[in-house]
Formats: C-alpha cells, sequence, structure tokens
C-alpha cells in the first residue's frame, strides 16, 4: 500500500525549525544542556550537537534526511552538528523571503527548487574563491609571529576551542591539559612529523581510551603504554622487558579437524588423548620462554595451574582488538602452530591502581614517529565519561581534517608558496627523510609567489603549527570567519550568481547570531566594529594591530587578553558545502511515499490473537 503525501518548503522548514528550537539553547560557551529522559527513568545530559541530534526520536522522513546529511558531514570534522542546523534553517528561510519577494504574493513551487540548484553551483568555485580571497589573507595576517608560542600554541588553541560549548568548564579544564598531553606523548620526536601521531590517534581511538565510570573526574589521566580493563588472573611480578604469547583461542582443543574429517573416540580414550594433546601443547609453549600469556577469551583452569608453577603471568577475556593493535605496534610474529599464535615483547608489564580497580598496563616499544599512549577517562557517571569519549574523538577527528586538508592544499598544482615543500609531510614514511631536509632549506624567490602577507621566518618553517597558523589555516572563534565571509559575499570581487551570495551572506550570520542571542545589540556593535577594522585593513594596517578577534572566547575561565582560542577554517568550508547540498537534496524531493508491508501469518503457527479469541 502506498500513501502519498506532498512535500514542500514550509513542511520542510517546520521540519527544520523544531530541530532548531533543540539546538540553540546549546549553542556557544553560554548555551546549555540537554536532559533526555528514557522509559527506564535514566537520564541523559549533555551539549554534544551530535548526541542531541542522533537521541532523538525522529519519525517524519524529512527529518531523519537531515540527520543523515548532519551525520555525513560530522564523519568528515565531527564539529558544527548544531551549526549546522541553524544554517540550514536560516538558509531555508531566506529561500522562502526571496521565493515571496519574487512573485509578490503568489506562489510557485518550482521558484524554492531552482534558488537551491542555485546553491548548489555556488558552493563550487565561487565559494572556494570567496573563501581564499576573503578570509585566507586575513586569517594569515591576523596572528603575529611569536602568536602561537603563548600557553601551548596552536594545537591547545584549537583543543580549548573545540571543548567549549560541548561540555561544562571543569570538565573541559581536564580535557584541555589531558588531550594535549596526549597527542604531544605521542609524537615520539616533537620537532618532527606531527601528522602521522595525529593520523594514529585518529584510526585507534577507540583502542586507546579506557572509560571508567564512579570515579572523580581528576583521576583522568594520560597513561604510557596500553591499559586493558580486565585484572591478572595470574600474576608474578618481574621487572625489565618481556616476551609475551597471545593467544585468540582455548588452549583446550582436543579434537583434530581436517576438513570434513573429524575423529571420534569413546570417553576414556577422549579424556586421554585431551590430557596427551594439552601436556603435550604447554610443553612447546614453555620451550618459547615467554613471561606473559594474553588470551582473548577464558582459559581452561589447567593452563592456569601450569602458568603458577613456571612463573607465567596470564591475562584473560582481553579485548581483541587491542590485541590485534598491540600486534600491529610490536610486529608480532605468527607461530605456525594451532590455535593461532602470536608472539612479541613487551617493554614491561604491571598492575594500574585506580581507587578500588586494578587494570592490566603493558609497556609497547615506541617505534621512531609513534609513542603509544592510553587516555584514561574517568567520571562519577556514566553519562559524562561517554561524553568525554565522544568530545576527544571529535578532536581526533578535527585535528586529522585540519592536517590532511592543509596537506592536500599544500600538494596541489596551484599552490606554490614556500611552505608547500617544507611540510608535504606524507604517511609514507620513505619521503619523511626528504621533507625533514626541506624544513631548515629556504626556498627560491620564484616560489614564493601567494599568500604575500605570509612571514617567512626560518622559525615558522621549522613548526608544523606555526605554519598553519601563518597561512591562515585557522582564525578565532566567535564568528570571526562567518563575518569575513559575510563580507566577502557581499563586497567581493566574486563573479558568481548574486543571489545566491546574497542568501549565503545573510544567512552566515545566523550562528554568531545564536551565540550573542542574550545580548543583541552587543553582536550589532562588534560587527560594525569589525567591518571598520576591515575598512582600515585595506589603508594598510595589519589585522594584528587591530586585534581583528572577537571578544567572545570559547576558553576556560576568565576572558583574558592573551587567551587563544582557535578553530580550522576547513572545518566551517565544510559546514557551508554540506549544509548547501543538504539544502538541494530537502527542496528536490516533491513527494514522499509512505509504504505498507501487510504482515503474513503463517498457517502453522497461530498467533496469540486468535488464541485469545477462540477462548
Amino acid at each position: 500500500m502506498l500513501e502519498a503525501e506532498s512535500v514542500s518548503l514550509h513542511a520542510s522548514l517546520s521540519v527544520v525549525g523544531a530541530l532548531e528550537c533543540v539546538v540553540r539553547r546549546c549553542v556557544g560557551p553560554n548555551g546549555g544542556s540537554v536532559l533526555y529522559t528514557k522509559d527506564t527513568g535514566e537520564i541523559l545530559i549533555t551539549r554534544h550537537g551530535q548526541h542531541i541530534l542522533t537521541t532523538l526520536c525522529l519519525d517524519h522522513p524529512m527529518a531523519r534526511m537531515v540527520l543523515e546529511c548532519v551525520c555525513a558531514h560530522n564523519h568528515v570534522t565531527a564539529d558544527g552538528s548544531k551549526s549546522f542546523i541553524l544554517l540550514l534553517a536560516a538558509l531555508l528561510r531566506g529561500i522562502r523571503d526571496s521565493a515571496n519577494k519574487c512573485h509578490k504574493g503568489s506562489w510557485n513551487p518550482a521558484t524554492p527548487r531552482k534558488l537551491a540548484n542555485q546553491l548548489l553551483a555556488f558552493c563550487g568555485k565561487e565559494l572556494d574563491d570567496a573563501i581564499a580571497h576573503g578570509v585566507v589573507p586575513y586569517a594569515s595576517s591576523l596572528f603575529g609571529v611569536s602568536e602561537y608560542r603563548r600557553e601551548g600554541g596552536v594545537l591547545l588553541a584549537l583543543v580549548r576551542g573545540y571543548l567549549a560549548g560541548r561540555v561544562g568548564i571543569g570538565q573541559a579544564e581536564v580535557l584541555t591539559s589531558l588531550l594535549y598531553n596526549l597527542y604531544s606523548k605521542t609524537s615520539n620526536k616533537q620537532d618532527s612529523d606531527i601528522v602521522e601521531p595525529i593520523s594514529f590517534l585518529h584510526s585507534n581511538f577507540s583502542r586507546l581510551h579506557v572509560k571508567l565510570s564512579g570515579l572523580p573526574l581528576s583521576c583522568t589521566q594520560v597513561v604510557e603504554g596500553l591499559v586493558l580493563a580486565c585484572d591478572w588472573s595470574v600474576w608474578k611480578e618481574t621487572e625489565g622487558p618481556a616476551k609475551v604469547l597471545i593467544v585468540c583461542e582455548s588452549l583446550d582443543n582436543p579434537l583434530d579437524a581436517t576438513g570434513d574429517n573429524m575423529s571420534i573416540c569413546f570417553q576414556q580414550d577422549w579424556f586421554l588423548r585431551s590430557e596427551r594433546l594439552m601436556k603435550q601443547k604447554l610443553t612447546n609453549l614453555q620451550s618459547l620462554q615467554v613471561s606473559v600469556l594474553l588470551s582473548a577469551v577464558k582459559q581452561p583452569e589447567c593452563v592456569l595451574e601450569w602458568a603458577r608453577l613456571n612463573g607465567i603471568s596470564v591475562l584473560e577475556c582481553c579485548d581483541s582488538e587491542r590485541l590485534d593493535l598491540l600486534c600491529e605496534l610490536t610486529n608480532a610474529e605468527v607461530l605456525p602452530m594451532q590455535p593461532l599464535l602470536r608472539i612479541t615483547m613487551l617493554t614491561f608489564y604491571s598492575r594500574l591502581q585506580l581507587r578500588g580497580c586494578r587494570y592490566a598496563h603493558l609497556g609497547v616499544p615506541p617505534n621512531d614517529l609513534i609513542a603509544t599512549h592510553t587516555l584514561v577517562l574517568c567520571a562519577p557517571t556514566p553519562g559524562i565519561v561517554e561524553q568525554s569519549a565522544r568530545t576527544s574523538q571529535g578532536i581526533c577527528t578535527m585535528l586529522h581534517h585540519l592536517c590532511q586538508s592543509t596537506l592536500r592544499t599544500r600538494e596541489g598544482p596551484n599552490d606554490t608558496h614556500s611552505l608547500n615543500q617544507s611540510h608535504a609531510l606524507s604517511i609514507d614514511r620513505d619521503s619523511q627523510t626528504h621533507d625533514q631536509s626541506c624544513l631548515s632549506t629556504p626556498l627560491p624567490h620564484q616560489q614564493q609567489t601567494q599568500r604575500s602577507s605570509l612571514d617567512r621566518s626560518q622559525d615558522c618553517i621549522k613548526d608544523f603549527w606555526a605554519a598553519i597558523l601563518k597561512a591562515g589555516e585557522v582564525l578565532p572563534v566567535g564568528g570571526v570567519f562567518e563575518l569575513l565571509l559575510h563580507h566577502s559575499l557581499l563586497h567581493g570581487s566574486n563573479h558568481g550568481d548574486s543571489e545566491s551570495q546574497r542568501l549565503l551572506a545573510e544567512a552566515i550570520l545566523s550562528m554568531p547570531r545564536s551565540v550573542h542571542s542574550h545580548r543583541p545589540r552587543y553582536f550589532l556593535q562588534q560587527q560594525a566594529q569589525f567591518m571598520s577594522k576591515l575598512q582600515l585593513h585595506k589603508q594598510g594596517h595589519t589585522l594584528s594591530e587591530l586585534r581583528l578577534e572577537s571578544e567572545l572566547r570559547f576558553g576556560i575561565g576568565p576572558v583574558r587578553s592573551d587567551y587563544l582560542c582557535l578553530e580550522p577554517i576547513c572545518s566551517k568550508h565544510q559546514l557551508v558545502l554540506s549544509v548547501l547540498q543538504c539544502v538541494n537534496r530537502l527542496l528536490c524531493v516533491g513527494t514522499i511515499l509512505h509504504t505498507r508491508t501487510p504482515l503474513y501469518r503463517s498457517h502453522a503457527a497461530p498467533s496469540e490473537d486468535s488464541e485469545e479469541e477462540g477462548m
């Protein structure tokens, strides 16, 4: 059966407006949290945008389509879920007003679809040019040479800017220093490639953190090596490196199966054969001279007793994904035995005591670029622990997206500025020697043709984060990007569609306006001062002299003049692209077909309703 439902711009706007009412209260550092209640009585308090949207029970197909677009965008940048809804709602309202203005009271359903197609066409080269010529040059001249050195540099400023608006002040204060230490300690060489550690944390964060509820937030820490959330079944304390055997199956498997043939024996013979095979396996294992046995499953008591007699520590029921990570990091050797056995080395193994709980602590040998550390997240309730884990993983995704976007920009054929070769940091280790040699070698003058405002000092070239800062890849939080893009769309020399530029320019201010919703006059004053500073910049003043920064700080603690909080331009750029694509998807839908599949009941098994009727 099919039921048709016509879709209009007003219907889409009502759906998005309902989502906007939910997230509007949580925007910015002064925003509140959303409290969810379940039928079981469990409650959830969060400010995380994607978590808020995914927790909602959305029945309308258009709402689920919007949520799908938000999740796709969040998968790339892990940033801007609430801004996505705000910008989407503002664009839909702008399209509605523009359509009404064009037809002067009469309504043409094709007009919104036409405007959506124009906006989607505009998000190509025209939007790239607007950001490249109207945002990036101002961002590159916004900071002084030594701006990145204070308070941990650009990395700490990016972490601080991301945490604001997602977690509480106390939680953000703990996570800021903690995550900064995690990235600093993971990089084995402090002055070399930072892209490899960030890619490593992004790919393996689920295996590099442990969530512990019931403990104070202050117990959160960064621990060297791997932490497994289980205690030792057999413990033998030793010092120094240790040879470890990794087992994924139970060692008590007496039946030998080859293809489809399996040996079948009587009960007495089965026990004798089982005992004989087990002794042979343990003898072979003893010849390996291992000190630690890590097992993904529960081992039989005879294996534990053998380990006690031979002074071997045993850890059972380990997370198989963490065991695989350990094998990858240490290049474990696969033994030609059944079941699958892998052998490797640990720098140490010990017990980690966290209040009343004990966990296994394994030392992983560092390689040339990576020093493995585990993030132990603690909080009084499971909800706060989960929120810390989501936010920490989002920071990994955001930094990874920033680094990859920077590398793609600098490796492109049209970008020939000095940092193109000095920081073409490839994940391929074969090219790292060449990259490091370029870090200390000045480039020829003919290669320094773009971004004339970029400071080419030798100190900044040696620092990847300083290069990002001086190349205009980041901006202060609080609406600087939106104001710059708004000015570029209205006053820049773009050759795109004027109506599309106007719609996007007006809608882009919805995000900072929502942040300052509790003081709208202040936002108007900030916008007027911002535009006047841009005019002074065109007259020859540098933006670093004019202090073109939003006074709104997404930081922790009191507002200070030397407090730097940053956000990547590439995430903002991706946000605009994702919203424009979502607008096009919404307005291109003409009809929703609701299908109802008939329920087929088996004749052999009568339903409960039929039984009740017959009684």
